[in-house]
């Protein structure tokens, strides 16, 4: 399960010439050195110019060695995390996110989820859109243009269930359908509470939005909300 992020320019630095594309004003980039998943975000140790810091992003497909830039204008002293029981000096929140798919080009994170689901195989299978009483995790991502501000019903597994960020949880869906690569394979739907858990097969219910901006690498091409679950059997 992934979310994806990437963006223009890195610096000299990083093995990287100007001139390959302009350097973007206001973001810093570094060297992955430790990923830690906490509760829908990715805690980054990187490497900046020979010195260490902490940088929280949203999950995202990251790995040790990859590079990554970001904006700094949300730095938080003395943080402490609740779920690692851990206090960080000074801590990173970022807003704007890049990942280099491949030396020398980087997407921001806005812009790949915002196109990568129209390069999946199955959408170039040209298929009409079709009212059905239910769908699949990658016909939300297909046709939500279509769905926007319409209530829909999917069957699934949760896959992660994200509690009280932002006063809702957040509940990770995924059925077998979509693709990794093309950030169709699951989806996210948010309700004020719920008692759900990893592994718990469910029937969701939500209302379809699109291009929603929370801020802080929060960016979703399509999210369920309003949402309500039923149990079924495996």
């Amino acid at each position: 399960m992934k979310k994806i992020v990437l963006t223009l320019a890195l610096i000299v630095n990083l093995g990287i010439a100007e001139s390959d594309n302009p350097k973007k004003t206001g973001i810093s980039y570094a060297k992955v050195l430790e990923v830690i998943d906490v509760m829908g975000y990715d805690y980054l140790r990187v490497d900046e110019k020979g010195s260490e810091r902490w940088v929280a992003i949203t999950n995202a497909p990251v790995k040790v060695g990859d590079m990554i830039g970001y904006d700094t204008g949300s730095v938080m002293k003395d943080f402490k995390s609740k779920q690692l029981n851990r206090v960080f000096d000074e801590i990173v929140f970022a807003n704007e996110v890049y990942l280099s798919e491949k030396p020398g080009k980087f997407v921001s994170l806005k812009e790949a989820v915002r196109e990568k689901p129209v390069e999946s195989k199955a959408a170039l299978l040209e298929m009409d859109f079709i009212e059905k009483p239910f769908y699949t995790v990658e016909e939300l991502h297909r046709f939500r243009k279509y769905l926007e501000g319409k209530q829909v019903s999917l069957k699934a597994k949760v896959y992660k269930v994200s509690k009280d960020i932002m006063k809702r949880d957040w509940v990770h869906l995924g059925d077998g359908s979509g693709e990794e690569a093309a950030l169709t394979d699951d989806i996210v739907f948010t309700a004020s509470h719920t008692e759900l858990k990893a592994g718990d097969q469910v029937v969701a219910h939500g209302r379809i939005v699109t291009d929603k901006d929370f801020g802080f690498g929060y960016f979703y091409p399509v999210l369920g909300e309003e949402a309500m679950f039923e149990l079924r059997n495996k």
